[in-house]
């Protein structure tokens, strides 16, 4: 008998390497060779057109001593702060409001919130550079109506980031507010029914209950929006590429800039690095102090 199992054991093994192949296999060709590869061209000088010519650490002393990278760092970080801050707030409000499956119509709202975070980026981009226009936008338009001046948005160094930030708020909410959903869901209602029979408030229920016990999908929303934030591209791409005076480009849009534009491979895979660091290095901080804050007791 003991035999038979490990037959069938072994058996079932050999399925499950079957199964997970094709995975890893992708994973090492689509992956790990070109995060190899990016590694040993950044140590060269190599435009795709000529061979690659070996030129050790200057690549990382012209990006690290360019104001350009510092630049766009900045310009990167001053995204993630905006949108992660308000993703964060209107997402949850929004699922909190929504998680009421006494609201009249709460599937179809759901629907409503959830339908751009499945819309192209691009037509989302197209849609905003008419909203925005500075000239003949619809909100500068219902500014006028309401007499405020008109805005330049995108068109100018203060307006633009916000502009971009706006746009992937509001893109985003229903992407985030579905999971902040589920992590309501998650909560047990023995917990309120607790509390109110302690003539516990909505407000104290909120901080005391909800919020310690939706920790959990708090870290894992921040963590998915702090790696998607430092991937931003084609928003700035679309609208602004980049401009005006480099205030929207990232560090993204820059590798894109180095490699396609102007052909320098090992430029855009030294700053491909350089994000590799900061995203690994957010991370491994985030892990390190969840235990902190993190409350998996639900």
């Amino acid at each position: 008998m003991s035999e038979l199992r490990k037959k069938l054991n072994r058996n079932e093994q050999i399925w499950g390497y079957f199964f997970i192949g094709p995975q890893f296999i992708g994973l090492f060709i689509f992956i790990l060779v070109p995060v190899i590869q990016s590694l040993g061209i950044s140590f060269t000088s190599w435009d795709m057109l000529s061979p690659a010519v070996f030129s050790g650490l200057d690549n990382y002393k012209k990006i690290l001593t360019d104001p350009l990278t510092w630049k766009v760092i900045e310009n990167t970080f001053y995204y993630i702060a905006g949108f992660a801050i308000l993703t964060l707030i209107i997402s949850l409000l929004v699922a909190l409001a929504l998680s009421n499956n006494r609201i009249k119509g709460f599937i179809i709202f759901r629907s409503i919130y959830f339908l751009p975070n499945i819309t192209s980026s691009v037509a989302i981009s197209l849609i905003w550079l008419w909203l925005f226009n500075p000239d003949m936008g619809l909100i500068n338009i219902i500014l006028g109506v309401f007499k405020i001046p008109a805005f330049g948005w995108y068109t100018t160094t203060e307006g633009a980031m916000p502009t971009i930030i706006l746009m992937s708020v509001w893109q985003s909410i229903g992407y985030y507010m579905i999971i902040f959903l589920a992590g309501l869901n998650s909560i047990s209602n023995t917990y309120y029914e607790a509390a109110s029979i302690d003539g516990a408030g909505k407000i104290h229920c909120f901080f005391r209950i909800t919020l310690p016990l939706l920790t959990p999908t708090i870290f894992f929303v921040i963590t998915m929006m702090l790696i998607g934030g430092f991937q931003v591209f084609n928003e700035m791409y679309m609208i602004t590429r980049g401009g005006p005076a480099d205030a929207t480009r990232s560090i993204v849009m820059q590798i894109y800039t180095s490699a396609f534009e102007y052909f320098r491979m090992g430029d855009a895979s030294v700053l491909a690095w350089i994000l590799f660091i900061i995203i690994f290095t957010i991370t491994l901080i985030q892990f390190k102090f969840s235990n902190k804050w993190v409350n998996y007791d639900t």
